[in-house]
């Protein structure tokens, strides 16, 4: 009984973990969107998921420059999100295994 539900509890937070990472992803997907696209900075969410996505960006803001701000962006912020993804699944993995 014990072991089921410390399995259970595990496989919860695992899954919540995975959430976490994976809305983060998003997050940082959606701010690269909205920069190819053009979207308007002075729209309310556009203006949120940009300076959220600037906040857990950390250290990958800056890593490659180059003149197109699009492509920039998209290598950037793209390389985070895939990072997120990475340690979500990682950490999903370990959680769900210590069950």
């Amino acid at each position: 009984m014990a072991l089921d539900t410390r399995t259970r509890s595990s496989s919860l937070i695992s899954r919540i973990v995975s959430v976490v990472f994976g809305i983060i992803a998003l997050v940082l997907i959606l701010h690269i969107i909205f920069v190819l696209v053009g979207a308007n900075t002075d729209n309310g969410f556009v203006s949120a998921m940009s300076d959220l996505a600037g906040t857990l960006v950390w250290g990958f803001k800056s890593l490659f420059s180059n003149a197109n701000v699009k492509l920039q962006t998209f290598l950037n912020y793209g390389l985070a999100a895939l990072v997120y993804l990475a340690i979500g699944a990682v950490l999903h993995r370990l959680l769900r295994n210590l069950g």
